[in-house]
């Protein structure tokens, strides 16, 4: 018997970004993506598939106007950049989602599988380091400050 593919993400310290809420969001979207490769693999309704999906972009806009408004209360010098890049992931799961065809070809499901998996770990583990980074050093200088 063949043994099938897993895309299983496990997520990693070295993912985290050090704040706790937004950590929680990401490993709720590695547990989301898991769940919807998972769907593929084990070639469940069209329908229930396009729903993973779309709960997928649902949380990313939710998370993503989380990490915005967070941001502006940390005046976070690369707002405007980093809601691009918010905008281009968002983009890129709507493509993802309108391209799914109910009865299309395997592979091009696993594809789509893919390429959501790709776009938001891309996404944490480039963009979102960025501002992990401003975020520790902005905790270490309040720290000074206050001693």
């Amino acid at each position: 018997m063949m043994k099938r593919p897993t895309w299983t993400l496990r997520w990693e310290a070295e993912m985290s970004v050090g704040i706790p809420e937004i950590d929680e969001d990401h490993k709720q979207f590695f547990d989301m993506i898991n769940l919807l490769n998972r769907s593929i693999i084990d070639r469940m309704e069209p329908a229930a598939i396009k729903k993973r999906m779309q709960l997928i972009i649902d949380d990313a806009e939710r998370h993503f106007s989380q990490e915005e408004r967070l941001f502006k209360e940390w005046q976070y010098p690369d707002i405007e950049g980093h809601a691009l890049s918010h905008g281009r992931a968002l983009k890129a799961l709507y493509e993802v989602n309108e391209k799914f065809i109910p009865y299309g070809f395997d592979s091009a499901w696993v594809d789509a599988g893919l390429r959501v998996k790709s776009i938001l770990v891309d996404h944490i583990l480039n963009e979102d380091m960025k501002y992990a980074i401003f975020y520790r050093n902005s905790l270490n200088v309040d720290s000074h400050v206050k001693a």
